[in-house]
């Protein structure tokens, strides 16, 4: 069976390090025949990326103006892609219920803000005691606290438990992306995320307009395991 993905919640702009602007990602979404996209910056914590201040208010205008422009064409959302600052916390900005889509990931260039954090982050970065699960419960009590709707390249930067985030990510109603710029989960770990019952979303992490809707690397990896069922921005054709 065939399967087609429907919905790019994961593509970022020259509002962060992308370079496009808003406008063209929709316009290359719509080209792609998609019935959603989002952009989503990256969060204000990120030193190099972050988007912040008048800058991501500007954003969010820009995006709800583009939303009323192509009502009935496409759905655009207004997401952020929120950097996970310690354990248990982001940088989720004021105002979390303005955003459709909430994504959360590790990423480098972000400052840890106490001393469990740079315990859990700096030890594992280096390879001094990489501990899968306890950096597992420290993404996901930050995807808790500011009720993330998506974790992002779970396992890419930091090592981290997939099968015990799948569970505790069902039970949260949070999703696991496949990320099509760089697969990060395993076959095998695809396969116990759809077994623990949790959901997939792919995404293309596009930074070009001219990538928005390229799902190539995740739907080949997506195929292999054989858990299209369990992606929830995918329909049979």
């Amino acid at each position: 069976m065939d399967y087609t993905v429907f919905a790019d919640y994961h593509t970022h702009t020259y509002y962060s390090h992308g370079k496009g602007s808003p406008r063209e990602n929709v316009e290359a979404a719509l080209d792609r025949r998609l019935e959603r996209i989002c952009v989503s910056e990256h969060g204000p914590g990120h030193f190099s990326f972050g988007v912040r201040g008048k800058k991501l208010e500007k954003l969010n205008a820009e995006l709800l103006d583009l939303r009323r422009e192509f009502a009935g064409r496409i759905d655009v959302l207004c997401g952020l892609e929120l950097n996970v600052m310690g354990f248990g916390r982001s940088d989720c900005p004021k105002g979390r219920d303005a955003y459709d889509i909430i994504i959360i990931g590790y990423h480098k260039s972000v400052p840890p803000f106490n001393k469990t954090a740079l315990g859990v982050w700096g030890e594992s970065l280096l390879g001094i005691k990489n501990d899968p699960h306890k950096n597992a419960e420290a993404i996901l009590a930050a995807a808790e606290s500011c009720r993330a709707n998506i974790i992002s390249h779970p396992g890419l930067y930091l090592k981290v438990d997939v099968p015990y985030m799948a569970m505790c990510c069902r039970q949260l109603g949070i999703l696991m992306e496949v990320n099509s710029a760089r697969v990060t989960m395993t076959k095998k770990e695809l396969i116990a995320v759809k077994q623990a019952g949790c959901g997939l979303v792919i995404g293309s992490d596009a930074h070009t307009p001219g990538r928005v809707g390229d799902f190539e690397l995740a739907s080949r990896a997506v195929t292999e395991a054989g858990v299209w069922d369990a992606v929830v921005n995918a329909r049979p054709v």
